[in-house]
């Protein structure tokens, strides 16, 4: 019975580390925050979290299509900020946690005063409905 319990973890334990190892992606749409339209080619740049302009974590530049649509399938599991570019000028930003063998699909949003940038969800598999937080007010 021990040996069984003992397997069925270490069984466990692989899913979890084979998952982990999945390739992720993102894909959505970017927007008009005004007319809720979609931009299309806008040029998306995305960048491995922490964010650095000119760093080595510049992963990759992507075009929307004629609909606004992105989407990469090849990502690692992390997270990413995705800069949204319409003539040149930074427009809309999104910030997204990827997982493993899952696509995040998220919404760039373009034509605020000033850079605004969303995200990131949680992911529900990391809420623990459990949980519970006592708030003062100091």
């Amino acid at each position: 019975m021990k040996t069984l319990a003992i397997m069925l973890a270490l069984a466990g334990s692989f899913g979890t580390v084979a998952l982990a190892d999945e390739p992720a992606g993102l894909s959505g749409t970017v927007v008009d925050v005004k007319s809720g339209q979609p931009i299309p080619h806008a040029t998306l740049y995305y960048y491995r979290s922490p964010y650095l302009e000119k760093g080595p974590n510049h992963i990759m530049t992507l075009q929307t299509n004629d609909r606004g649509f992105f989407t990469d399938l090849t990502l690692e599991p992390g997270r990413y900020v995705i800069m949204a570019r319409f003539p040149n000028k930074v427009q809309g930003c999104a910030v997204e946690d990827v997982m493993g063998g899952e696509v995040a699909r998220i919404k760039v949003e373009m034509g605020h005063d000033s850079i605004m940038c969303t995200g990131p969800r949680v992911h529900p598999a990391l809420v623990d409905p459990n949980a519970s937080a006592s708030v003062y007010r100091i």
